[in-house]
């Protein structure tokens, strides 16, 4: 990606961001989002056809496999509000944000079933690409 950020391989790790002489450490739950620039050199472009864009990524924490998400994951989402039956979206609500599966219109899946979006929830994103990484190794994963 054009814009490079050092995102957590596990969620709730420290995260050290800044420079030499004002490095700051954050809670990796608090930087579960990062916008990002694909450029047409970028792996997502090239090979995933994903259009030349800003993205907001947004890591998965907590796996959900009968969707195919597993913790860590990175969904790359794009603004919209509109989503289709099973697409994972990013969903707003009192200021915070979090990913979901959108079920039919107007309604989230759950892993235990179906509920109405609250009147409080609005997406916000849609997601168009998924980046795992495959490694153990404890490197950093840099978008």
């Amino acid at each position: 990606m054009a814009r490079r950020r050092t995102l957590p391989l596990r969620l709730g790790a420290p995260v050290k961001i800044g420079t030499m002489e004002q490095e700051e450490t954050i809670q990796a739950n608090e930087k579960r989002r990062l916008q990002v620039y694909a450029s047409g050199t970028d792996v997502l472009v090239k090979v995933l056809d994903v259009p030349e864009s800003d993205y907001e990524c947004m890591i998965v924490n907590a796996s959900w496999p009968e969707k195919g998400l597993l913790e860590g994951d990175i969904v790359l989402c794009t603004a919209s509000s509109v989503g289709a039956d099973g697409d994972i979206v990013m969903i707003e609500q009192e200021g915070k944000v979090r990913l979901g599966v959108l079920s039919t219109l107007g309604y989230l899946e759950t892993p235990v079933g179906f509920r109405p979006l609250e009147a409080s929830e609005r997406i916000i994103g849609v997601g168009v690409a998924l980046a795992r990484k495959l490694s153990r190794g404890g490197a950093d994963f840099r978008l």
